[in-house]
């Protein structure tokens, strides 16, 4: 699983569910370490490769990311299999809710995701999925993939 940075301009409004994916996903973590996720990763690493690990130190670092919430979110979508019908009705609420909590004003944020190869392929896909039948039409903007499959998990836990 090798992974990649990779800098997208992101509409303001894909970078609030974002934050808000985090901080539901952090929430979920935090529970899971106060029932000992720790422990038991670092002892299945023990038992998994005591001989490579023998003699040496280490410590499990669990972070949730922009990036980790892109993926968690595109597995989610990959998962349900959306039809084109489904996919049109989430680009569709997606555009009534961007419309009612009026972000047209506000501006966009490029962070520096760090993202698995395999996903961001995916997501490249995808901008061939959604690409238009008319002629001399572009690709849509891997920006744009990533604010829909962001809105489409986002407004399956919401």
């Amino acid at each position: 699983m090798a992974r990649v940075y990779k800098a997208v301009r992101l509409a303001y409004e894909a970078k609030i569910w974002i934050d808000k994916l985090i901080i539901h996903r952090e929430r979920e973590l935090k529970n899971e370490l106060k029932n000992g996720l720790i422990n038991k990763l670092e002892t299945d690493m023990q038992e998994h490769y005591s001989d490579l690990l023998d003699g040496i130190s280490f410590n499990v670092v669990l972070k949730v990311s922009a990036g980790s919430v892109i993926e968690q979110a595109y597995r989610y979508c990959k998962k349900q299999n959306f039809t084109d019908d489904d996919w049109e009705k989430i680009q569709n609420r997606m555009d009534r809710t961007i419309v009612k909590e009026n972000y047209k004003d506000k501006s966009s944020v490029t962070p520096r995701l760090y993202l698995d190869e395999n996903v961001l392929d995916g997501l490249e896909e995808y901008r061939y999925h959604f690409k238009s039948d008319e002629p001399s039409k572009r690709l849509p903007r891997l920006s744009y993939i990533i604010k829909l499959i962001i809105f489409a998990f986002y407004s399956q836990i919401d």
